[in-house]
């Protein structure tokens, strides 16, 4: 069984995003979508970042910067992400699934990737 040292979802009417730190201290963000048939569960889209990934996440977050853009291209699958907030609305955009954060959730976002930015840096 794979350890998690950190995992928050923020769930949404008809989306999910979830953010997970595992044991090798490697940073997930997975975008969810439910499945066609109710009751059969998610399909989930992971998107790994880096330390200074979640570094320009967090400046986003604080309103230091308008918006960030990743492009991840892992065994040859290519992804894109945007990242974007005004003054009140935050957004996380990969392909065509895309996940608001509420103020409160932008916090609890904020502090989840400041902490693991720590935890990414120090090796037990």
């Amino acid at each position: 069984m794979t350890k998690i040292h950190i995992q928050k979802a923020f769930f949404g009417k008809d989306n999910c995003l979830k953010v997970t730190l595992n044991k090798d201290m490697e940073c997930y963000f997975e975008f969810g979508t439910p499945k066609k048939d109710k009751g059969e569960g998610w399909n989930w889209k992971p998107v790994k970042f880096s330390d200074i990934e979640l570094g320009d996440i967090i400046l986003v977050l604080e309103g230091k910067k308008d918006g960030v853009n990743f492009f991840h291209d892992f065994k040859g699958e290519k992804t894109q992400i945007w990242i974007k907030k005004t003054e009140k609305f935050f957004s996380i955009k990969v392909r065509e699934l895309s996940k608001g954060l509420s103020e409160g959730e932008q916090v609890v976002l904020r502090e989840i990737l400041k902490h693991a930015i720590v935890r990414m840096s120090i090796k037990i």
